[in-house]
């Protein structure tokens, strides 16, 4: 959990390897944003830059894949041999095992009246030309399972900020009803867990069981990353058992988008695709489902 500006952040050694780390990751498109604005993916790229940039001999990486989208995934698993060499450091790493769950049988809920809506909205963070979101329209309603979806840096983070109130748009209006829980990425961004030295792994168990189902609207980023495939079907089975309940869930993984009812897909803060999840599923070509 860095805060800082990017640039300052991989500079400890020298602008020399910052510039170089920026080039290396992909990071020059927000090399002067500060990482409070960043994506959940984005931020872990910068720690992998942060970590490099003291020049180490070794590095171990617990879980580097968390938050990012399939393609930055698989491109940062290529990059790591890469890395071991123009760096001359040894790098080791673990990860939780995922592997594609049984899809459950679900029955289509009833579609009830709007929680949240967005009307012409359009909103930037301080010192950046480009919008981070730009939405005409889109209403959010109880009895619907959301998948938010999209590259790192697409606007999910973004866009659940102004559904959440904790960010308000430069332009246009965001209207919110009922009571309802954030439930963030990172677990350490949620009230304090029971227990010490518990794994990330342990730590998302315990904040996703706490979960009362109580409100009428649920938002959650990340939830599955880290998990098992047994607490990963726990969380789908959770939210199949919540038909009435408004869930808006930012996720790259195909296993909880194939048990949502509908699909909201970001490309560079704008909407691409705004539908059924099945068509979606039945027209995309990055995201793996067999």
């Amino acid at each position: 959990m860095l805060h800082g500006r990017v640039r300052d952040l991989l500079s400890t050694t020298s602008l020399f390897v910052a510039g170089e780390l920026a080039t290396l990751l992909g990071l020059e498109a927000f090399f002067d944003r500060e990482t409070s604005e960043l994506s959940s993916g984005e931020q872990q790229l910068v720690s992998l830059g942060y970590t490099l940039a003291s020049l180490p001999k070794s590095i171990f990486l617990a879980e580097p894949f968390l938050f990012l989208d399939q393609t930055r995934k698989s491109r940062l698993q290529s990059l790591l041999a890469e890395i071991e060499q123009r760096f001359t450091c040894h790098v080791t790493y673990s990860v939780t095992p995922q592997h594609r769950v049984q899809r459950t049988a679900f029955q289509e809920t009833s579609i009830g009246p709007v929680i949240d809506e967005m009307i012409r909205v359009e909103h930037r963070y301080p010192l950046q030309a480009k919008y981070a979101l730009a939405v005409s329209q889109i209403s959010f309603r109880s009895g619907e399972r959301v998948a938010l979806i999209g590259a790192n840096g697409s606007g999910k983070s973004t866009l659940l900020r102004l559904l959440l109130g904790v960010d308000r748009p430069l332009y246009g209006k965001v209207k919110r009803t009922g009571d309802k829980r954030y439930i963030p990425a990172h677990p350490a961004l949620a009230p304090a867990l029971a227990g010490e030295n518990l794994t990330f792994a342990e730590q998302k168990q315990q904040v996703l069981a706490r979960i009362s189902w109580s409100k009428d609207a649920y938002y959650f980023d990340e939830p599955t990353a880290g998990l098992s495939n047994q607490h990963r079907t726990v969380f789908i089975d959770a939210l199949l058992a919540q038909p009435q309940k408004l869930i808006v869930i930012a996720t790259h993984d195909p296993d909880v988008i194939v048990h949502a009812t509908r699909v909201i897909y970001l490309v560079q803060g704008e909407v691409a695709y705004d539908g059924p999840a099945a068509a979606f599923i039945e027209q995309s070509r990055v995201y793996e489902w067999n």
